[in-house]
């Protein structure tokens, strides 16, 4: 999550997959708490930037967990964040948690006016 200002970048809550309408359930639960919100969704890119089998996979997953939602959704590459955060000195059990903060901050940068 970030700020309204998105100056810093601080992780909520990693969920842990239970089965998709807990985990609709439980993401709504957790949209519902934050109006306004706008997901940033990791994609699985080729590295020549292409979609791989597992963006179109990681694309229809997000879209049965968010049916019916109405916030919007943003794709951005995920390309060498779980990298980035084992450069970073994540712990095994904090790596996924590191990489969607860097992915947030990556894309809260690309969104910076100045």
């Amino acid at each position: 999550m970030t700020d309204a200002g998105g100056s810093f970048v601080t992780m909520r809550q990693v969920l842990q997959r239970s089965g998709e309408s807990c985990d609709a359930a439980t993401l709504g639960a957790i949209l519902d708490a934050y109006a306004g919100a706008t997901l940033v969704i990791g994609l699985p890119l080729n590295t020549d930037g292409t979609e791989s089998a597992q963006a179109s996979r990681t694309r229809r997953w997000a879209g049965q967990l968010l049916d019916g939602r109405s916030e919007p959704v943003v794709w951005k590459d995920e390309h060498l964040t779980t990298q980035a955060a084992r450069r970073g000195g994540a712990a095994d059990a904090d790596v996924d948690a590191r990489a969607a903060e860097i992915l947030l901050l990556d894309y809260l940068r690309s969104q910076s006016r100045c």
